[in-house]
């Protein structure tokens, strides 16, 4: 069983810890964290969402996932690069991009920059089916048609997307459509 710390509407933990999964009271909120992993010509590594996934199944997104009771954002995020797809990495390899909230989460966002394509990836069965690189025209193509989980695009347009876009090599672009929210 997975436990979570929660979280206020201002972000600050509570002190109270539940199994994830349970529901989530008027002002509660989780923790959760994503990644950006980026190559030296600013194509980025997306993950397949498994079919037996219960929220956006055969989705497309970057690797993320949940903070668990008494762990940082940069332990969490290394352990479900760990866990999602078999990539080793340390903290200090961890770009912040920026936080952002949607419905009820807090999310810690960060980029990866690799100078070379990992020689395999292991996907984590019930998590993720497949992977591939993109470019930044392809994620916005795949945006646009619907093919990202939602949570992608509300993250991003929750309070770091220019700092991804300036991740990938994109400042002051159109790509992934609207600004940030102040």
């Amino acid at each position: 069983m997975e436990l979570v710390d929660i979280y206020d509407a201002q972000g600050k933990p509570t002190g109270m810890v539940r199994a994830r999964g349970e529901p989530l009271k008027d002002g509660e909120y989780l923790l959760a964290v994503g990644v950006w992993i980026v190559d030296e010509e600013n194509n980025i590594l997306l993950t397949q969402r498994s079919l037996e996934k219960h929220w956006a199944p055969g989705k497309w997104e970057n690797t993320a996932g949940h903070v668990q009771a008494g762990e940082d954002c940069p332990a969490a995020m290394v352990r479900e690069l760990w866990e999602e797809i078999g990539l080793k990495v340390s903290k200090e390899e961890l770009i912040p991009l920026g936080t952002a909230r949607t419905g009820k989460y807090f999310g810690e966002n960060y980029g990866l920059r690799l100078r070379k394509h990992p020689d395999r990836l292991n996907l984590q069965p019930g998590e993720t089916c497949a992977a591939k690189w993109v470019t930044p025209e392809e994620l916005d193509a795949m945006a646009k048609s619907g093919e990202l989980s939602p949570s992608v695009l509300s993250h991003l347009e929750g309070g770091y997307r220019t700092a991804f876009l300036k991740l990938i090599g994109r400042e002051n672009s159109t790509l992934l459509g609207k600004d940030e929210v102040p």
